[in-house]
């Protein structure tokens, strides 16, 4: 048996819920899967309408693909691609520009390989070999810091403009940048995650769910970590050392919180 499934949750503070998921299997084929992430733009207006927007439009171009192209990892990815420029140019000219936004994780899985594709800060994580690794890389402020080996990606959370993103849906033509991979489907598990999630619990803690807790319950654990758990973060004192920066310690439950999972087998 295998898990396809999703979770979203409010969180404490929110007053509404600006992720959107997806976790769908193809009518015609119930091998090839789409997983979707969106996290709408909580600085803007309307990030849930953002978000929805992606999702149901990614929905419906997914449904209306046939198999054979479905398959072809390499056209699939250049018609993603334009779909998606596609859509934000749509959402440009309903709403106007610098109005409304968010972020997109998307993997596809088909008979050979797995695509993902990343505008944001949302996160896709593979478990293989007894190892999480995240596949996407951040389009954020600080993740320069941690790419070229300036700060741990654990401690990327603490700084102040952690939540200033650099890719986003439907803000504007020139922020709408996508990332791709391609990776083969030997892994064990693919996880997409909001930041509601990924700033409150780090990938040591991700990596011990997936290994303490029953596959069925694992997605919807992650999420109640992230909302309901202090996970009793603290600011290490080499990173103000190190650092003259504005810090915060992000709490429970303080945005909206998602995630979109694929287990091959239970």
């Amino acid at each position: 048996m295998e898990i396809l499934e999703t979770k979203t949750d409010i969180g404490l503070v929110r007053d509404k819920n600006e992720d959107a998921v997806l976790a769908l299997r193809h009518p015609r084929n119930k091998n090839i899967k789409l997983l979707i992430a969106a996290d709408g733009m909580g600085g803007r207006n309307h990030g849930e309408i953002a978000a929805n927007y992606v999702v149901n439009s990614l929905n419906r171009w997914f449904y209306n693909k046939d198999i054979r192209t479905l398959n072809n990892t390499e056209k699939v990815e250049e018609l993603l691609r334009k779909y998606i420029k596609s859509i934000n140019t749509n959402l440009i000219k309903k709403y106007g520009e610098d109005n409304l936004g968010t972020t997109l994780t998307l993997a596809l899985i088909n008979k050979k390989n797995t695509l993902i594709l990343n505008i944001g800060d949302t996160r896709a994580y593979i478990y293989k070999n007894k190892k999480l690794i995240q596949v996407t890389e951040d389009d954020s402020d600080v993740w320069d810091y941690y790419k070229y080996g300036k700060v741990k990606k654990d401690h990327l959370r603490f700084f102040a403009n952690n939540s200033i993103i650099t890719a986003c849906i439907g803000i504007c033509h020139e922020l709408c940048t996508i990332t791709s991979t391609i990776i083969e489907n030997d892994y064990d598990i693919i996880l997409l995650l909001t930041d509601g999630v990924t700033d409150n619990i780090t990938d040591t803690k991700i990596k011990k769910l997936i290994n303490w807790t029953s596959k069925e319950q694992l997605l919807k654990k992650i999420i109640n970590e992230a909302v309901n758990v202090d996970q009793k973060l603290h600011i290490p004192l080499s990173l103000k050392r190190k650092y003259t920066s504005n810090y915060v310690i992000p709490f429970r439950g303080r945005d909206n919180a998602s995630g979109v999972i694929y287990i091959k087998k239970v």
